[in-house]
């Protein structure tokens, strides 16, 4: 699935950016990412208020950034900070039924 991510310049990390880290998506691609391959540096976008019990277990391998990822200078500037090679964005609405009544902010994000 995730093959050849990392650079083949030797002592190069690929800086790999998650939004949505601390969610079911996002946490296990961030497990499968730090056990599965090499030479990469995961960084991941949270909210000031995300629990983070998902990534308890290698919350201390991954490089986390509070973020409001419906905010453009707040996106901008995370991005601009870690410089990543490869952004998989996995934030989401975490409870279906506001989606429902809440449309228009789960589309900005």
């Amino acid at each position: 699935m995730f093959y050849a991510l990392a650079y083949i310049e030797k002592d190069k990390l690929m800086k790999i950016l998650i939004t949505g880290i601390t969610g079911f998506a996002g946490s296990h691609l961030a497990e499968y990412l730090l056990t599965r391959e090499k030479g990469v540096e995961v960084h991941g976008i949270q909210r000031w208020r995300s629990d983070t019990e998902n990534i308890k277990q290698f919350k201390d391998r991954v490089v986390l950034h509070e973020c409001d990822i419906k905010d453009y200078h707040s996106v901008k500037n995370t991005v601009a900070e870690i410089m990543p090679d490869k952004i998989f964005h996995l934030a989401a609405q975490s409870f279906v039924p506001a989606s429902w009544h809440y449309h228009e902010c789960d589309r900005r994000t």
